[in-house]
C-alpha cells in the first residue's frame, strides 16, 4: 500500500490527481530471494500431487476404497487449511525465514517416510500411516507457502500481485511436473523412487534457505489480527472465489486418472494430462498477476474466471447435459482450459484481498501480509480438502461425468454471488467501491471521511 501523501493547503486538489511515484527497478538480491522461495514452492506442490498417477492404483491393490483414497489426498489439504491462518497470524513472532525453513524440512522428511509405506502389509495400518504422514506434510506445506507469500509481499511491496502471479506460476510448474515426474520415476524404479528423490531435494533446499533468505520478522513483533481482516465484508467474496477455484482444481487429483483409464492411457500419458492443467495454470498466472496490479479490475477478473471454469468442467466429463460423445479430445479441451481459467480467478482473488485492505486503510506491514497470506491459504487449502474428499464420494455415486457437472454448478453459483455482492457494495457498501477497481476519482464528499491530518492523495487508493 502506498503511504499517505500529505500536502499543504496551497497544493489543494492537485494532490488528488498527481501520478504515483515511479516503482524502483528490481535488484539482484530481490530476484535471488524470489527464486529461492519459488523453487521451494515448486517442490512443495510436487509433493502434493506426485502420487496422483500411481498411488490410487497402489492403494486399490491393498484393498483401500476410492473414498479413503480421496480422503488421503484431502487430509493433506485439510491440515494445510487449518494451520495456514495460525502460521499467518504468528509469522511475525516466529519469523518468516524460520517458518519457511521448518516447513520445507518437514515436507522433505514426510516425503522420505511416505516412500516406505508399501512395506506395511496390513491394509488398516497402511491406511493410518497414510493419513498421519500426509497430515504432517500438509502442516509443513502451510508453513513454507505462507512464509513464502509473506516474504514476497514484504520484498516487493509495489509488485505484490505480479510477483505472487510468478509465485503461483511456480506452483503451476510444480503441479505440472509432479504427476509426469512421479509417473516416470515410478516406472523407472518403483514406488519408493519418486519420494526418495523429492524428499532429498526438499532437504537440499533447507540448506539454501539458511544462506539466502533474509531474516524477515523478529521475536518481539506483535502477531497480526485475523479478526481485523475478517470483519471486512469485501474480504469474504475473494475467499469464496479462492475456495471454489481450489475445490475445482483439486477434485481432479483422485478422480481424473480413474476417468482417463477408460481411454486406455498409460500412467505416463495420464501424467501428461495432469501436465496440461499445471502448465496452463503456470503460464498464465504471472500474466493475470501483472494485469491485476496494472488495471486493478480484480472483481471482473474473478467473475470471468469462474464463468469460464464452469464451461471447462462441463467439457471435462463431458457433462451429460451437453449430449456430446465421450472423446479424449473433448475431455482435453476441459482439462487444458480449466488451469487457464482458475489461474485468472485465483490471482484476482489474492490481489483483491490486498486492494480491499488498502481500501479500508489497514497498514501494509508484516503482520497484515502474514494474515492475508494465511487466510488466502486457508481458503485455498480447505477447498483442496473439500474437492478431493467430495469427489471420491461423488465418483462412486454418480460417476465422473456428473461429478464434473456438479463442480461446474459450484463455479457458476459463486460467480453469481460475487456479481451480486459487487452490485450491493457499489450501491450500499462502505466507500461505494466500484466492481471494476478503485481507479475512479471520488468527489469531495466521498473523499471527506478518508482525510486524516490534512489532504490525502488519490494514490492511496490507486497504486499503479
Amino acid at each position: 500500500m502506498n503511504s499517505v501523501q500529505k500536502c499543504d493547503d496551497s497544493e489543494g486538489d492537485a494532490s488528488v490527481t498527481q501520478k504515483a511515484p515511479s516503482i524502483p527497478p528490481l535488484t539482484s538480491r530481490q530476484m535471488l530471494i524470489f527464486t529461492t522461495v519459488s523453487v521451494c514452492y515448486i517442490a512443495v506442490c510436487m509433493s502434493s500431487v506426485i502420487i496422483a498417477p500411481f498411488f490410487p492404483t497402489e492403494a486399490d491393490n491393498k484393498g483401500i476404497s476410492s473414498v479413503h483414497i480421496g480422503f488421503i489426498f484431502a487430509t493433506y489439504n485439510l491440515v494445510n487449511c487449518l494451520t495456514s491462518p495460525l502460521f499467518g497470524k504468528y509469522l511475525p513472532v516466529l519469523g518468516a525465514k524460520f517458518t519457511c525453513l521448518a516447513g520445507t524440512w518437514v515436507s522433505g522428511g514426510c516425503n522420505l517416510l511416505f516412500g516406505f509405506l508399501p512395506k506395511i502389509s496390513d491394509p488398516s495400518t497402511f491406511l493410518v500411516y497414510c493419513y498421519i504422514i500426509r497430515g504432517i506434510e500438509g502442516a509443513g506445506c502451510a508453513a513454507s507457502v505462507t512464509a513464502g507469500m509473506t516474504i514476497i509481499a514484504n520484498t516487493f511491496p509495489h509488485r505484490i500481485a505480479k510477483m505472487n502471479g510468478l509465485y503461483e506460476a511456480a506452483a503451476g510448474l510444480g503441479l505440472m511436473l509432479g504427476p509426469p515426474v512421479g509417473g516416470f520415476l515410478y516406472g523407472l524404479g518403483g514406488y519408493q523412487l519418486p519420494f526418495l528423490v523429492l524428499g532429498s531435494l526438499n532437504l537440499l533446499f533447507v540448506v539454501i534457505i539458511i544462506f539466502v533468505l533474509p531474516p524477515v520478522g523478529v521475536d518481539d513483533t506483535e502477531a497480526g489480527s485475523l479478526m481485523k481482516v475478517l470483519r471486512i465484508p469485501a474480504v469474504h467474496p475473494a475467499l469464496l472465489v479462492t475456495l471454489v477455484a481450489s475445490m475445482t482444481i483439486s477434485f481432479l487429483d483422485p478422480t481424473l486418472s480413474i476417468h482417463l483409464q477408460k481411454f486406455n492411457l498409460s500412467p505416463a500419458l495420464i501424467g501428461v494430462e495432469f501436465l496440461l492443467i499445471g502448465g496452463m495454470y503456470g503460464i498464465f498466472s504471472p500474466i493475470w498477476g501483472h494485469y491485476a496490479d496494472k488495471w486493478r479490475t480484480t472483481r471482473i477478473m474473478m467473475i470471468l474466471g469462474l464463468y469460464s471454469a464452469t464451461l471447462s468442467c462441463l467439457f471435462m466429463g463431458p457433462s451429460p447435459l451437453l449430449k456430446l460423445p465421450s472423446s479424449i479430445w473433448i475431455v482435453n479441451i476441459g482439462i487444458a482450459t480449466v488451469g487457464f481459467n482458475l489461474s485468472l480467478a485465483l490471482l484476482a482473488a489474492f490481489a483483491d484481498l490486498y486492494h480491499t485492505a488498502e481500501w479500508f486503510h489497514l497498514e501494509s506491514d508484516l503482520a497484515l501480509q502474514g494474515v492475508i497470506s494465511g487466510v488466502f491459504n486457508f481458503a485455498y487449502w480447505i477447498g483442496s480438502f473439500i474437492g478431493p474428499s467430495s469427489a471420491g464420494v461423488l465418483l462412486d455415486s454418480v460417476g465422473f461425468e456428473w461429478t464434473s457437472s456438479i463442480f461446474a454448478l459450484f463455479n457458476l453459483s459463486v460467480m453469481l454471488v460475487v456479481s451480486f455482492f459487487c452490485l450491493w457494495e457499489y450501491q450500499c457498501g462502505k466507500g461505494r467501491r466500484p466492481p471494476g477497481g478503485t481507479s475512479i476519482l471520488l468527489d469531495a464528499e466521498e473523499r471527506k471521511p478518508l482525510i486524516e491530518n490534512g489532504a490525502v492523495s488519490i494514490n492511496e487508493h490507486a497504486d499503479v
